[in-house]
């Protein structure tokens, strides 16, 4: 009986992970870079496994834990169930376990409170600090007499802060002998300072494991490989992922970090399209030079949909995910033009760096769905506790407020829920929102010459209708059949069309493209360029089987060479006039 020989991609990734346990055998700080489609959660996962193994029962006793802290709940929840909740692994966020550790800590945290300026009114409104318990829950700041709370930045800055101190050090290294980061190049940038200068620097401290992908970095500024000092590299260079016709284009556009197939006997295809026959006049805004008319815009893209039906894609959503990398053309689709016409900036309301936007999406939507389905734990969880209940009349009128919320969620605006919200403080507020708020009431109805740009879009946005806020959170989290990059950043699908459209003030395609095929990157783009050629990166990541790319703006022939490069001439269209 013959034995199956392992694939090109099972080999590679043999290869890494025998270079991460020596690492750990060792006691060496590593870090794996795996690209997408790699495989990088199997690899901790059994890392974790392997540790738990050989080093649980010793951990346990000793009173020490493995430290996992990853980037989301989600990926929390789906690491800890993997090792089946171990006890010898504190699985957590970079909130969680930063708090778990800086919690026991009052004194100092009382300390780093009373040293911040910006909160020096609150502290003397509230009488000053003293022997207040400082508390996390709610991601608010706040002070009384008896308590202060946190705010969700300050976990993060905190806990830098105290790692900062060698007393401090001793005692991290005491209880968390190995730290393992996921997603280790979006992690909060100050708490990866920290452990770089105290613990990679030095060569002291626990053994560090990071893993993630540079090239996925879509939340920091920094897109080059971080130089970390006593850190090992481990690159993982497999593709469980993708068949070989798109793994193919992701090591012509990434040849550093080249990838194995897992099946090369799968078929698929990666094509890419362009609409340079088009002749007629075209847009050219500041952020979409040479684009289409939006109605052009739409025949080319359901042109391209039925060419693709006819090869044999089934673009039911189930099957094929379409990735917009823009986003006007689909605000108006999906419900919430006003809000894109608010922002200058189409992709910070996206990616929620408004304030009020963060406050809605994150908070407020969330507590409304689970009182909607009846997931009361999950509502109280979000809203900071269980409240006081004494009486019946009491749990009437949560009930009698909630109602009054959902109700305003679909008839009225988002000014209407703000006052709601300030009115019943269910929830409550955060810090930068109420500012805003109480800013406003202080200046008048009206706007003035003199408000920051940032309160103009409050104002702006209080007019808005409150349906558009969930049209919104639903795009944001993928229950519809488009999306941005950012919202299925580590997810796959069997069919992908990505659409590089011009809209985004941080993405331009066509230039993307000419400084990828001439390798000339003034310093004035750098930021650009990586910015893109990742979103692109993860773009063209996710398909399993089918890949196809339509450019909607007009290409240069130094964009359409590069565009060659990747795919292949005989993978280049360019689609008829619709």
């Amino acid at each position: 009986m013959t034995t199956e020989a392992p694939s090109p991609a099972v080999i590679a990734a043999q290869d890494a992970q025998d270079r991460l346990e020596k690492c750990l055998g060792l006691g060496k700080n590593f870090r794996l870079e795996a690209g997408a489609g790699a495989g990088k959660t199997y690899s901790l996962v059994a890392a974790l496994k392997r540790l738990v193994t050989e080093r649980g029962a010793a951990l346990m006793q000793a009173g020490q834990q493995i430290a996992c802290i990853t980037y989301t709940e989600v990926a929390r929840n789906e690491i800890a169930q993997e090792i089946e909740e171990h006890p010898a692994i504190l699985v957590n966020t970079i909130h969680g376990f930063g708090w778990s550790f800086i919690s026991r800590f009052q004194k100092q945290l009382r300390a780093l409170v009373a040293a911040q300026d910006s909160r020096q009114e609150a502290i003397t409104a509230a009488g000053g600090i003293h022997n207040q318990i400082v508390e996390y829950n709610l991601g608010f700041f706040d002070i009384d007499s008896k308590r202060i709370t946190l705010q969700h930045d300050d976990v993060p800055r905190f806990l830098a802060s105290l790692l900062a101190n060698a007393k401090f050090q001793r005692i991290f290294q005491s209880l968390y002998p190995i730290v393992f980061i996921d997603e280790y190049q979006d992690t909060d940038p100050l708490v990866m300072s920290a452990l770089a200068e105290n613990f990679f620097v030095t060569g002291t401290g626990p053994v560090i494991g990071l893993f993630g992908d540079h090239w996925q970095t879509i939340y920091r500024k920094d897109y080059q490989l971080a130089d970390f000092a006593n850190v090992e590299g481990i690159d993982k260079g497999s593709n469980f992922r993708s068949v070989a016709a798109i793994v193919d284009v992701l090591n012509r556009l990434r040849p550093e970090l080249t990838q194995s197939v897992h099946d090369e006997a799968t078929k698929g295809e990666a094509r890419f399209f362009h609409c340079n026959a088009y002749a007629g006049a075209r847009t050219d805004s500041v952020h979409a030079k040479r684009e289409l008319p939006p109605e052009i815009s739409v025949k080319f893209i359901e042109s391209l949909k039925n060419t693709l039906i006819a090869d044999g894609w089934d673009l039911d959503p189930r099957r094929t995910k379409i990735l917009i990398l823009t986003h006007n053309a689909i605000a108006a689709e999906r419900g919430y033009p006003n809000l894109a016409d608010i922002f200058d900036r189409k992709e910070s309301f996206v990616k929620k760096e408004d304030a009020t936007i963060a406050f809605l999406a994150d908070t407020v939507e969330p507590v409304c769905n689970a009182y909607a389905v009846g997931n009361f734990g999950e509502m109280f969880r979000l809203l900071g506790g269980i409240p006081t209940i004494r009486r019946p009349a009491d749990k009437t009128e949560l009930r009698s407020q909630m109602d009054k919320l959902i109700e305003l969620r679909k008839s009225g605006t988002i000014g209407e829920v703000l006052d709601y919200l300030k009115q019943i403080k269910r929830p409550r507020l955060t810090d930068r929102v109420a500012s805003r708020e109480e800013e406003i009431a202080a200046l008048g109805p009206d706007e003035t010459e003199e408000e920051s740009n940032s309160l103009k879009r409050h104002r702006k946005l209080r007019n808005v209708h409150y349906k558009e806020i969930v049209a919104l959170v639903e795009f944001i989290n993928g229950f519809t059949p488009f999306a941005t990059q950012h919202s299925v950043k580590g997810a796959e699908f069997e069919n992908v069309l990505v659409i590089l459209s011009g809209g985004w003030n941080h993405y331009n395609w066509p230039k993307y493209l000419e400084l990828r095929h001439t390798g000339i990157i003034p310093a004035k783009d750098q930021g650009g360029y990586y910015r893109a050629r990742n979103l692109f990166y993860v773009a063209i990541s996710r398909p399993k089987k089918r890949l196809a790319v339509l450019a909607t703006q007009e290409l240069s022939a130094t964009a359409l060479a590069s565009a060659v490069d990747l795919f292949g001439s005989e993978h280049v269209h360019a689609l008829p006039i619709p």
